[in-house]
C-alpha cells in the first residue's frame, strides 16, 4: 500500500490531499475528511518516504542529504583515570577531522587535572610526566575541541558518553557539543547482529585489526579511524550513501522530526549551501528566536532535524517553538562569527541562554597587528581584516583583479601612522586620525571590543592555515602593500586549501 501510494504522489507534481489519496489509491468513495486523514496516517506509518506541508498536501521527500564522502567527521578518543571517590577525570584528548578518509587536522593536548587531584590517581609515570610538563586545564582543552569540532560528524567508540563527559566541563556557558555522532558500538552492532562488543578492542579483534596493549588516545584515534573506514564499507554495501541515512540506521527506533507543523519541508534542508554564514531560527510570530553561525550551513542547520537519540534538551525547546529558518552566506566563519555577534545583540533571542558571544577558544599569543585575508561571499573576491591594537576592526571586500587599492591605503595610513617620520606623527597621520574622528583614548565600544576578542581569539586558533601579514613585523605600509597586491592577484589563491603565511 505504501509503495501504491509512494507512485501516485510520484505522479502528482503537487502533491494530494487525504481525500484524494482515499479516493484514487485505496479505491475508497465518501469518506469524511477526518476519516480520510486517519487512513493515510495508518497507511504510511512508519515509512519516511512522506510529508505533509502547511496547507495539509501530502508529497513525497525525493532522496537527499549529505554524501558520506563529502561529511566532515571528527574521529574522537578521551582518556579518563578514576579518582578515589570513584569520580573520573579526563586527563588526555585525541581527535582527527577527516574528509572522504582522508586526515585533515589533528588535535591532541594533555589535561592537568590539578595539584588536589593528582595525587588520588595513579597514573604511568611517562603519562605523569607529560602532563607535568605540558597539560592544561580541562577548561581549555573543552573549548579548544570545541572550536576544532566545529560542526562535524563526531565518531568514537562510546562516543555518547564522551560527548557528556565534556558537556559537564562545558555546563554553565552557552556553549555545548550538539553535534550529531556516530557510535561504533552501537553501529557495528547493527551492521553485523552477531557482534556484541563491550571494549574498542572486541570490535578491532573481530576485524583483525592491531588491538592495543596501552591506551593511549593518539593509538585509540587510529583503531578507530580503521573499524570507521570497515563500517563505512560495509554501508555503502547495504546501499547507505548519505549521513542522514545512516543515523537513521544507527538509531533506528526514535522519534522523527514532524515537519507539518514548520513552514518549510526536509527538502528544503538539502537547498542550503554547504558554505559558512548565520542561520535565524523564528517562531510562528516572527520573532527570532535562536541565531547561530556554521563553517556549512547545510550540516549545521540540518543536524538540528536529524533523528538522532543524543538530541540535547535544548534543541528540543528549540524545534518546539520554531516554525522557519532564514539564512545569510558568510565569505569565511570568521566572517560568520562577526555576523553572529551583531545578530545577537541585535536580537537577544531568548533561547541564546547568554547574550555575549563567547570567545571559541581563550587567546593565547602575541598577535595584536596584522591583515587576514579571507575569502569573500562575493564572487571573485577577497575579504581583508585590518586589526590594529586600540582601533576598531576595519574590513574591506576587494576584486582579484582590483585595480585601485586607495581605500586600502587609507586605512594603512591609519594602521602605519606610529611609523610615520622619524620625529613623532607626521601631518599625514594627524589628518588620518581627525578625519577618521579618533579620540586621544582610542577607547572602543563594547561591541567594538567584542568584535576584536572575536577576531584576535579565532586567528590566532586559525593562523596556521590562514593567511595574514603580521604589521608588527612588516614595519613599512609601501611593504606591506606590496605584500597585498602580491596575494590577491594571485591566479592560484582561490584553489589552495591552506592560505600562505607572511609573518
Amino acid at each position: 500500500m505504501q509503495d501504491r501510494i509512494y507512485e501516485y504522489l510520484k505522479s502528482q507534481k503537487t502533491g494530494a490531499t487525504s481525500n484524494e489519496l482515499v479516493e484514487q489509491v485505496l479505491k475508497i468513495k465518501g469518506a469524511t475528511s477526518v476519516i480520510s486523514e486517519k487512513l493515510i496516517q495508518t497507511a504510511i506509518a512508519g515509512d519516511h518516504r512522506f510529508v505533509r506541508d502547511t496547507d495539509h498536501i501530502w508529497k513525497i521527500i525525493e532522496k537527499g542529504g549529505t554524501p558520506l564522502l563529502e561529511t566532515e567527521f571528527v574521529l574522537l578518543s578521551l582518556l579518563t583515570i578514576e579518582r578515589v571517590d570513584k569520580l573520573k577525570v579526563i586527563i588526555e584528548i585525541s581527535a582527527q577531522k577527516l574528509i572522504d578518509d582522508k586526515i585533515t587536522e589533528r588535535f591532541h593536548t594533555f589535561i592537568n587535572p590539578g595539584s588536589s587531584v593528582i595525587p588520588s590517581i595513579q597514573l604511568p609515570a611517562d603519562i605523569a610526566q607529560e602532563i607535568k610538563e605540558c597539560g592544561v586545564s580541562v577548561e581549555k582543552a573543552a573549548y579548544s575541541l570545541l572550536n576544532f569540532i566545529g560542526d562535524a560528524v563526531l565518531v568514537g567508540y562510546d562516543v555518547s558518553s564522551s560527548i557528556s563527559q565534556l558537556n559537564m566541563v562545558l555546563n554553565g556557558s552557552d556553549e555545548s557539543i550538539g553535534n550529531p555522532s556516530l557510535c561504533l558500538k552501537y553501529l557495528t552492532k547493527r551492521l553485523i547482529p552477531d557482534l556484541h562488543p563491550k571494549s574498542l578492542n572486541d570490535v578491532a579483534s573481530f576485524f583483525k585489526f592491531s588491538t592495543i596493549d596501552t591506551r593511549r588516545t593518539e593509538n585509540e584515534v587510529f583503531t578507530i579511524s580503521e573499524i570507521f573506514s570497515r563500517c563505512k564499507e560495509l554501508l555503502e554495501e547495504q546501499g547507505f550513501c548519505t549521513l542522514e541515512e545512516v543515523l537513521e540506521f544507527q538509531y533506528p527506533d526514535i522519534e522523527y522530526v514532524d515537519f507539518s507543523k514548520y513552514a518549510f519541508d526536509k527538502s528544503f534542508l538539502y537547498t542550503i549551501p554547504q558554505k559558512p554564514g548565520i542561520y535565524k531560527m523564528k517562531a510562528k510570530n516572527g520573532d527570532v528566536i535562536y541565531v547561530g553561525k556554521a563553517k556549512n550551513l547545510r550540516v549545521r542547520v540540518s543536524s538540528y532535524f536529524w533523528n538522532t537519540a543524543d538530541r540535547l534538551q535544548k534543541i528540543k525547546d528549540l524545534l518546539n517553538s520554531l516554525y522557519t529558518v532564514e539564512y545569510e552566506l558568510a565569505g569565511s566563519e570568521l566572517a560568520a562569527m562577526l555576523l553572529e555577534y551583531r545578530l545577537i545583540k541585535q536580537y537577544q533571542p531568548r533561547l541564546n541562554q547568554q547574550l555575549e558571544v563567547r570567545e571559541r577558544a581563550t587567546r593565547y599569543g602575541n598577535l595584536k597587528n596584522f591583515i587576514a585575508i579571507l575569502p569573500s561571499s562575493l564572487e571573485k573576491s577577497l575579504e581583508l581584516f585590518f586589526v590594529k591594537d586600540g582601533l576598531p576592526l576595519q574590513r574591506y571586500e576587494i576584486l582579484k583583479n582590483a585595480v585601485n587599492f586607495s581605500e586600502v591605503e587609507r586605512i594603512l595610513d591609519k594602521m602605519y601612522c606610529e611609523f610615520a617620520g622619524a620625529n613623532g606623527r607626521s601631518s599625514l597621520c594627524a589628518k588620518v586620525l581627525l578625519d577618521a574622528n579618533i579620540q586621544d583614548d582610542n577607547t572602543l565600544t563594547d561591541i567594538e571590543t567584542g568584535e576584536m576578542d572575536i577576531v584576535l581569539s579565532w586567528v590566532d586558533t586559525n593562523k596556521d592555515r590562514v593567511t595574514y601579514i603580521n604589521t608588527d613585523a612588516i614595519c613599512r605600509k609601501e611593504e606591506c602593500l606590496r605584500l597585498l597586491k602580491d596575494y590577491i592577484r594571485d591566479e592560484e589563491t582561490t584553489q589552495k586549501k591552506h592560505f600562505r603565511v607572511f609573518r
